[in-house]
């Protein structure tokens, strides 16, 4: 019957070499011993007990069979073969799959790899662009406030400047006759003249220092039966001279502040362009 539904009757013997405990290769003495060894465990007499002994020693008794009958035993090597080729088969499939597993899971540690450095990289650009900027900020402000301390002793040696300018001053009056410029500076000479500002019944005179300036008070007023004209510290505010002569430093001598003072033609020109050297150095400075 089993024949008749597609069923042989070694079907259930693909494993005959093991149930008889052989290799592939066994002769048929090695066949015949196996058998007569095992068989005397399992028969149906010798165990009573096991409803299945009968089934076992009759699978025992026709796996011999088969392993005899060289026909029989040829198909049973080439299905078993070719059931070993399939397993190879699928063992190489199973190994390239883990070997395209293994490159795909490389590739996606690698390209991680290369994320994780890329988002370091990105990281370690910011936090330097960050500390440039803070160091550049802090750099500026160090550079605005050595700017605004030189601005304001710029400031202070102007103002200095100025008064000592101011203080230094002689208001020279006619006795009579107007003196000449010559007469003048001749007897000033002395005390460090710098530049006169002549007009019609009086001049200005800018001497080197307020020092000098005194001095000069005192000196004309001991002369003052012989000199032709009077001399007194000269008032804040003047009014405007009608023409005004300046001594020329000698080469090598650095100009003192209130020759700078005199360099302009008023005070209000000579406190512009102080204002504008200001500027010009807070430029140099900032371009430093």
């Amino acid at each position: 019957r089993d024949q008749l539904v597609g069923k042989g009757k070694d079907d259930d013997l693909d494993n005959a070499y093991e149930l008889l405990g052989l290799e592939d290769d066994a002769g048929e003495k090695e066949i015949k011993t196996a058998y007569r060894k095992i068989s005397l465990k399992c028969h149906p007499d010798r165990n009573p007990d096991d409803e299945e002994a009968a089934e076992k020693f009759d699978r025992l008794t026709r796996a011999k069979d088969l392993l005899l009958d060289p026909i029989r035993r040829s198909e049973l090597d080439r299905k078993r073969k070719a059931a070993r080729d399939l397993e190879e088969r699928h063992a190489q499939e199973d190994a390239k799959r883990r070997k395209l597993r293994e490159d795909l899971e490389g590739r996606e540690s690698a390209a991680n790899a290369r994320s994780q450095a890329y988002k370091r990289a990105q990281e370690d650009a910011e936090a330097r662009k960050k500390y440039l900027q803070q160091d550049m900020a802090q750099r500026i402000k160090a550079k605005e406030a050595e700017l605004a301390q030189k601005q304001q002793e710029v400031a202070a040696s102007v103002a200095e400047a100025r008064d000592t300018a101011l203080d230094s001053r002689l208001r020279v009056t006619w006795r009579g006759v107007a003196p000449g410029v010559e007469t003048i500076r001749q007897e000033l000479a002395e005390f460090e003249l710098i530049s006169m500002e002549v007009g019609e019944s009086a001049a200005i005179v800018q001497l080197g220092s307020r020092e000098m300036a005194l001095r000069a008070v005192l000196e004309c007023k001991s002369k003052k039966n012989s000199m032709p004209f009077k001399v007194a510290l000269a008032p804040k505010e003047v009014e405007e001279p009608v023409s005004q002569v300046k001594e020329t430093p000698k080469k090598g001598e650095q100009e003192s502040p209130a020759e700078t003072f005199n360099r302009a033609k008023s005070f209000d020109d000579w406190e512009a362009q102080m204002m504008a050297d200001l500027q010009n150095l807070a430029k140099k400075q900032t371009a430093a």
